[in-house]
């Protein structure tokens, strides 16, 4: 039997093929995927840790100390914070001057982004935690420990620190630093009175001490028709701090030469003692006083016109006054009066329903032969007049 002849024997290009297809077909993607911009080292994904504070401030008022800070807008890695951010208050004491290493005292000024203090042995006291919203100016008020309000000043930093939600923190902020010891005691007895001059306070006075200041807090109350007005007719500042000398004396009295009359005042004051502490210059205020206000209305009148002269005219057939010009600020003008002593009649007003405004006036109705004697008064803008000047007298000749 004759036997067919063996089949060729395949080629290996059933194997090679595909695999030089999907070659091809992946050059292709990796071009499609590179002409898509892919990064090639992708970034970490963020921790969201808010940005630590920078300007954190602290002023201690009788048993508290209100803290105040901007909150920052964005996470260390340059993302836009979103929601109420957690943050925890803290302080530390700081160490004897004698007990800081050398290099350290440059990290603790307490200035604003100034590194955080290693102050003593002991970690961060934690204090409080609240939530507040980036990107806006944020307060918060704590509560002294029992051990800062006696005993011999010290002086003690406070940190907030900003966490993430789960607890964790790029870092404390700068540090604030106050002064412990006790506070000095509140003002009582506060009460106002109108001047000429200005607005007197009087309080119930105490023992002088060493360092310590009367500090006065005045504000400007808007009047209804001009609540967006800027001080008092510009010349007063719409609040202003003023300090009295409490070391020596304490007198329970000052005067404020600044309240500008006809409008309302409101006043506080509190007692603040100043304080050095390791090259920290400190403050512990006292507890305010009750807020006072006063309606500081002029009714005061200008200072009585001097020096008045009369002159008489011959050829004018007048008599000329003059007198020394008044230099109260609100001066609105002056009143000329006039009696006629040789026919016996009482003093009248001779300058008419307007006031005069200059230092002098002629007086042109004068009979020749009469003697006369004259007098000037002085009023303000608010319709205060002054008593009327010492007469002097002269006459026409005929």
């Amino acid at each position: 039997m004759k036997m067919a002849p063996p089949s060729p024997r395949p080629k290996q290009l059933g194997s090679w093929g595909p695999r030089i297809a999907w070659a091809t077909a992946a050059s292709g993607w990796l071009v499609l995927l590179a002409g898509c911009g892919l990064a090639a080292n992708p970034q970490p994904p963020t921790l969201w840790l808010p940005t630590p504070v920078k300007d954190l401030t602290a002023t201690r008022v009788g048993d508290e100390v209100h803290l105040h800070w901007t909150m920052p807008k964005e996470t260390t890695d340059k993302v836009m914070l979103k929601g109420e951010q957690r943050a925890h208050f803290c302080w530390e004491r700081e160490a004897p001057l004698a007990e800081k290493p050398a290099a350290a005292g440059k990290a603790r000024s307490g200035k604003v982004g100034a590194p955080v203090p290693k102050i003593g042995p002991d970690p961060c006291r934690a204090l409080a935690d609240g939530m507040f919203p980036p990107d806006k100016p944020a307060d918060f008020t704590v509560k002294m420990p029992a051990e800062f309000v006696a005993g011999a000043p010290q002086a003690v930093a406070f940190f907030v620190e900003l966490q993430n939600h789960a607890g964790k923190t790029a870092g404390p902020s700068n540090a604030a630093w106050v002064a412990t010891g006790a506070a000095p005691a509140g003002v009582t007895g506060l009460r106002l009175e109108t001047r000429a001059a200005g607005v007197v306070l009087h309080w119930d006075g105490a023992a002088p001490q060493a360092k310590m200041v009367l500090r006065i807090h005045r504000t400007l109350v808007p009047k209804p028709a001009a609540a967006k007005s800027s001080g008092a007719n510009g010349a007063s500042p719409e609040q202003q701090v003023l300090e009295v000398d409490l070391d020596k004396a304490d007198p329970g009295v000052a005067l404020d030469h600044d309240a500008v009359l006809d409008h309302a005042w409101k006043y506080a004051v509190e007692r603040v003692l100043k304080v050095e502490i390791n090259q920290h210059a400190l403050e512990i205020a006292g507890p305010p006083s009750k807020t006072e206000t006063i309606d500081a209305k002029d009714v005061f009148p200008p200072a009585v016109p001097a020096e008045v002269a009369a002159v008489a005219d011959a050829q004018a057939r007048a008599i000329d006054l003059s007198w020394t010009p008044d230099t109260d600020a609100d001066l609105a003008g002056y009143v000329v009066y006039r009696r006629d002593v040789t026919a016996g009649t009482a003093m009248e007003r001779i300058s008419g329903k307007s006031l005069v405004a200059p230092p002098s006036f002629g007086d042109t109705t004068v009979v020749a032969g009469h003697r006369y004697a004259y007098a000037v008064s002085a009023v303000d803008q608010d319709g205060n007049e002054s008593a009327r000047s010492g007469e002097v007298e002269e006459q026409i000749p005929q």
